[in-house]
């Protein structure tokens, strides 16, 4: 099981609970999407919180995802330039579920406190938790 954090879930108790570990990872497009100072993403780093960049095919599964909810306001808030991370983690778990690089597929739990996001995470069988086990 690896856990894949969106931006509402990273807190300093969340840091905290990383050290030590090697299951817990961010998308290095939501550090992008919430400019993150450089400290910021150093005290991430440190944390022990690994950063995953998209390829090619987790962006060829965002557009799937667009196809099926892009007129959800409530997940994709484009005049306010929130929720394509949300998107893109959405992507991200059902590229490595559906089409693993891997023997066997990565099974990730998303750690967010986005009810929209964890409304269309459901959806698609995706495991949601607000806070790190």
């Amino acid at each position: 099981m690896k856990y894949l954090l969106d931006t509402n879930s990273l807190s300093n108790s969340t840091l905290k609970k990383c050290k030590g570990r090697n299951d817990v990872f961010i998308l290095e497009d939501i550090l992008e999407e919430y400019a993150f100072l450089n400290d910021e993403v150093l005290k991430i780093r440190n944390a022990g919180i690994k950063i995953l960049a998209l390829e090619k095919r987790h962006i060829d599964k965002m557009i799937e995802v667009l196809d099926v909810h892009g007129d959800n306001l409530e997940l994709i808030r484009l005049y306010t330039s929130e929720g394509t991370g949300d998107i893109a983690m959405l992507a991200y778990i059902l590229s490595e579920r559906d089409s693993p690089q891997t023997l066997f597929p990565e099974e990730y739990t998303l750690i967010t406190s986005d009810v929209a996001l964890t409304d269309a995470s459901t959806a698609y069988g995706i495991k949601c938790l607000t806070d790190l086990p």
